[in-house]
């Protein structure tokens, strides 16, 4: 009910906070306490509804109690309304070269602009990938080639001025998610696609990426993905737990309206 109901809420204010166009929405969730200012995003793809639902279940069911966290769940709308990964090409390919002609070059530059605000310290970009990343290959469902319940990082650091160490808080939110587990099989790791350093198609493929234009920005990125081999509300309880993860790590303190439980290994 709740995936379903976060749904509602993201077509809600995609439909009517922009009179009735596709626009996608910015929320900012603002403590009105001192502290980080974490950009949430979801929706860059369309057929990864764990990602978009649980930015939308940010919005509706959370309250943040310092700092602030802005969130927009529905990045490319027209893909999610359609389920297709890209109506007009994968959104997620094209923050590094794009034709002003794209029909996507305005949403680009404007969640570019919202990127590089001052006031944005770290970005959080949710998706769904297929399988289960494992560093080590397991099965043709569990490998290194697969995507699935991960953290992803560009580089191990950065030289941001807070939260440099993108490995050590990409694992202490994987280590914090791998502590309520439905199965073992769902358990995350930390994946490095060292975009920067190597010189290999999924290198030169994430150099498009918005996690890798918001880290040229000076900001920390990380991608978090959950498994498409899952069912879409499993999904969203694995995001929104690395989330929380992250904004504990970020010293960002919240409270939701409902309990989010599973069983603890």
């Amino acid at each position: 009910m709740r995936f379903i109901s976060a749904l509602l809420i993201l077509f809600s204010y995609a439909a009517t906070a922009f009179g009735g166009n596709l626009d996608f929405t910015l929320h900012k969730l603002d403590s009105g306490r001192p502290g980080p200012t974490i950009l949430v995003i979801g929706g860059i793809q369309g057929d990864e509804p764990g990602g978009f639902s649980a930015a939308a279940l940010l919005v509706s069911h959370y309250k943040i109690k310092s700092g602030a966290v802005w969130v927009v769940p529905n990045l490319n709308f027209l893909s999610i309304i359609r389920s297709s990964r890209g109506v007009y090409g994968d959104m997620n390919r094209k923050f590094a070269d794009l034709d002003p002609k794209d029909p996507e070059y305005e949403a680009v530059q404007k969640i570019k602009t919202i990127i590089r605000d001052e006031q944005v310290t770290a970005v959080l970009h949710l998706h769904d990938g297929w399988g289960y990343y494992s560093p080590t290959t397991i099965s043709e469902w569990q490998c290194p080639l697969r995507w699935g319940q991960s953290v992803i990082i560009d580089q191990d650091a950065t030289e941001a001025r807070s939260f440099g160490d993108l490995r050590e808080l990409a694992e202490r939110a994987v280590a914090a998610a791998n502590e309520h587990l439905y199965e073992p099989l769902h358990a995350y790791h930390v994946k490095n696609t060292h975009t920067k350093t190597l010189d290999d198609e999924t290198a030169k493929e994430m150099a498009k990426t918005l996690t890798y234009y918001a880290i040229g920005q000076g900001k920390p990125a990380f991608g978090i993905e959950g498994s498409k081999n899952l069912p879409p509300p499993m999904r969203s309880y694995y995001h929104l737990r690395v989330i929380e993860s992250f904004l504990k790590s970020f010293g960002v303190d919240h409270e939701r309206t409902f309990e989010l439980g599973a069983p603890q290994v």
